[in-house]
């Protein structure tokens, strides 16, 4: 589930990506979740890698589903995120890449945190960064997008119980 480059990853992925969403083709994401950085380690600085994740959830056709048919992390670049997730399915999959407010890319973090036993402890917590940090984004879009406020029930209170309009 971690890291590798390999032969023509980008002619690979290019390949089997859609251009547009179908029916027949998995929806995908792909995210960065770790951060390059200097660390220090026994006395020593190491260098570690960008890391991404990416996630494909089935074709449309399948029917819908919370749950991604495969979670990879990869690094130092997307591609090869999208290189390792793409041997997870079957080799005629297309990929359509949507954005993170079409699937559930923390639910993938999530899975990747508890399902891969070889993640290191700095994928680790950039990994547990990422789910904590998109759980806040979706409560900042549910607080802007969403609201108990309806204008006609707050006049029908106010004409039925006397009280002022909230």
């Amino acid at each position: 589930m971690t890291v590798g480059r390999g032969g023509d990853a980008e002619g690979r992925v290019a390949r089997r990506l859609a251009p547009r969403p179908s029916p027949a083709s998995c929806i995908g994401v792909c995210v960065h979740v770790v951060t390059a950085a200097q660390r220090a380690e026994g006395g020593t600085f190491v260098a570690t890698p960008d890391h991404y994740l990416a996630a494909a959830w089935l074709p449309p056709v399948a029917g819908p589903s919370r749950w991604p048919e495969a979670v990879a992390i990869g690094s130092p670049t997307a591609t090869d995120a999208l290189d390792l997730l793409l041997r997870q399915l079957p080799a005629d999959a297309t990929l359509f890449l949507a954005g993170r407010d079409d699937v559930d890319a923390a639910l993938a973090a999530e899975i990747l945190l508890e399902a891969d036993r070889n993640l290191e402890p700095y994928q680790r917590e950039g990994v547990a960064r990422f789910v904590e940090a998109e759980r806040a984004r979706t409560k900042q879009a549910i607080a802007a997008r969403y609201t108990d406020h309806d204008a006609g029930f707050e006049r029908f209170r106010a004409r039925v119980l006397g009280a002022p309009a909230r």
